[in-house]
């Protein structure tokens, strides 16, 4: 029962009881009252009526009918006139006589009357002595109707003000409201802050409230921006500010892997003679040239999506794109950027050569094969290379996009049609070997009785095609057909337009209502960047999600740790750290300490933190010392148990 009801409850009845009280005393005295106008009225008349007859003859006749007049005219229960013997000459009474009252309002509230009494005189002899008692029937009635009317209007004022009353405290509690929302948010891991009342104890509470909140987004804050200060530190070149070789090769490899991938570009570029520059200039001018070099790469990753650069050493820097595009365009937009910038530079050196090699990447490719290769080129061809910027292209475009997006269009679109999509299933497990979900990417089969290609090979042209939601929207109302059926938990990775599709909201809606569906079993991540580059967005889909039952997380967490304090108020339910942080954790002491204090951060709002592509047995072993809380990738098993 709410508080609202129970105030008003207990308002009613202590008007009830105020109002009873004061009505049991009243009537009592309202009795009291009667009895003794009752009293003064039986004395009156007995006086009258014997001065009356004292001034009468006496004759029995007259007397009787005397008496007869008197009684018939009056109230009266008994009127009898006695000799001075005590024997009884004529009297009245009435057996009739009866009141509206009930017989309980009678024995609770007796009225006892005295009779009145008075002497009959002929001459100065004493005739007898009259007695008179009034009806109190009479009396009852009028207690009664009085005792009705008042019990009347205390139950209506109780009424009227049990509803003024919840109205009244509708308008005072109002704050209270906000009060529980924050608590519930609070114990949602959402960390809110409110307004703060007018009304002294509740503005006390919020205050309080809104300073544990603030405090956590601070404490979250700082902690993060220190962790991303210390992932720079021991993963970026400190000559160039660009990720240095292990971090590059970890994260291209982890990429290469992941179940979204399915072609990008790979170029590196070999400054040829910095050996000699180095020696010609000292080694801090030749520091300085390289930070201008990874300033003008640098520009450019900042500005579109999906590049990262890396120096993979000392005289070749990387760049790597997640997405698919004209590797040779890409190749002459850097080339173009570095020759501005160093035209623009004073030469106090010789003029530096740039040897650059481009290729596409495909899902399948190997990242150590591809770097092997592309070294193997750059040696080849950096030995005869006269220009001062020299491309060389591994592979070349082979039909034109145009033609690929006619072809795709038609077969994603049969695929979707005819449903033909599957979910795979890869464990992800707590530290103790517990299940915590499926990761569940999507299969596609274009062709009947073709293959079943996984994301990576068809999500960039579905995306291109503004497909994609078509795509989620299948692959959720297949989780949920799984759902109803195995009751197994599941995780769907949306993509950033899914995310941010409205429709898509609604089609959950619907189908996650549905009887037999245990939305606690289903889960859906979004990527790190679809999260932090529309959060307004995202809010809006963990706010809907989470009302539905369902539980929310972000993936392959690794640039934007600094924003980790952003995600306070959301409730997430777990955060998966980027493999690039996880390979090889268990000799890099660096990395561990990085992720460790990460796995603080998240603990202290209650996250769940999840370490992506874990291989080995080793670096199970350190994820489980950092204080991991689950793990997934190809090292992780799910052992099946004897029923």
């Amino acid at each position: 029962m709410s508080l609202i009801h129970q105030i008003r409850i207990a308002l009613f009845l202590v008007i009830i009881a105020t109002a009873g009280g004061s009505l049991i005393f009243s009537t009592l005295d309202s009795k009291t009252y009667l009895e003794e106008e009752l009293l003064k009225k039986n004395l009156d008349n007995a006086n009258v009526l014997a001065l009356a007859m004292s001034q009468m003859e006496k004759e029995p006749t007259m007397v009787d009918l005397f008496i007869s007049a008197q009684f018939d005219a009056g109230h009266y229960r008994y009127i009898g006139i006695y000799d001075p013997n005590g024997k009884i000459i004529t009297e009245r009474v009435n057996p009739s006589s009866s009141t509206i009252a009930p017989e309980w309002f009678t024995q609770m509230f007796p009225i006892k009357v005295t009779p009145g009494s008075s002497n009959i005189q002929t001459g100065w002899t004493q005739y007898g002595t009259i007695h008179v008692e009034s009806d109190v029937n009479f009396t009852y009635d009028r207690l009664w109707n009085a005792m009705k009317n008042m019990l009347i209007w205390v139950l209506s004022i109780s009424v009227i003000a049990y509803v003024a009353c919840g109205q009244l405290l509708r308008k005072i509690l109002t704050p209270l409201n906000d009060v529980i929302d924050q608590a519930k948010a609070i114990g949602e891991r959402r960390f809110i802050t409110i307004q703060e009342p007018k009304t002294t104890e509740f503005k006390a509470l919020v205050k309080e409230m809104n300073l544990l909140s603030a405090r956590v987004k601070e404490n979250l804050s700082k902690e993060s921006e220190r962790l991303d200060e210390l992932r720079l530190r021991i993963n970026y070149d400190d000559a160039t500010g660009l990720m240095n070789h292990d971090y590059f090769m970890n994260t291209v490899d982890s990429k290469l892997h992941q179940e979204s991938f399915g072609e990008g570009a790979l170029i590196i570029i070999r400054i040829c003679n910095l050996a000699e520059i180095d020696h010609e200039i000292g080694y801090h001018k030749t520091n300085l040239i390289l930070k201008k070099i990874s300033g003008a790469i640098t520009s450019i990753t900042h500005h579109q999506a999906g590049l990262i650069a890396g120096r993979i050493s000392g005289r070749d820097i990387a760049v790597f794109c997640d997405q698919p595009m004209d590797e040779f365009v890409l190749a002459q937009h850097l080339k173009d950027n570095l020759l501005d910038t160093m035209t623009l530079t004073d030469q106090e050196h010789q003029a530096l050569l740039f040897t650059c090699v481009v290729t596409k990447t495909k899902f399948t490719d190997e990242s150590q094969h591809l770097f092997k290769a592309l070294d193997f080129i750059l040696e080849l061809s950096h030995l005869n290379n006269t220009q001062n910027f020299r491309i060389v292209n591994a592979n070349s475009v082979v039909a034109t996009k145009h033609q690929y997006l006619n072809e795709w269009k038609t077969l994603l679109g049969n695929a979707i049609t005819h449903h033909r999509l599957r979910l795979e299933h890869y464990p992800v497990l707590t530290v103790h070997g517990e299940l915590i979900h499926y990761e569940s990417p999507v299969r596609l089969q274009l062709q009947v009785d073709g293959k079943w290609l996984s994301a990576g090979e068809f999500i960039d042209w579905a995306i291109q095609l503004n497909l994609i939601q078509s795509i989620d929207s299948l692959a959720l109302e297949t989780a949920a057909g799984l759902l109803a059926k195995h009751q197994q938990p599941i995780c769907l990775n949306i993509s950033e337009s899914t995310m941010r599709d409205a429709s898509y909201i609604k089609i959950a809606e619907n189908l996650l209502r549905e009887p037999g569906i245990n939305t606690d079993l289903l889960s859906f991540e979004v990527p790190e960047i679809a999260a932090f580059d529309y959060l307004k967005e995202f809010k809006v889909f963990c706010r809907k999600l989470k009302a539905l039952g369902c539980r929310v997380g972000v993936e392959h967490v690794n640039l934007r740790i600094s924003r980790l304090g952003e995600l306070h108020d959301l409730g997430l339910d777990y955060i998966k750290f980027d493999a690039s942080l996880v390979r090889g954790i268990d000799i890099h002491d660096a990395n561990k300490s990085l992720l460790r204090g990460l796995c603080l951060v998240t603990h202290s709002i209650g996250i769940y933190a999840i370490a992506e592509g874990v291989n080995t047995q080793a670096e199970i072993n350190a994820l489980v010392e950092i204080g991991i809380d689950g793990m997934t990738g190809p090292g992780i098993r799910l052992e099946k148990t004897d029923d």
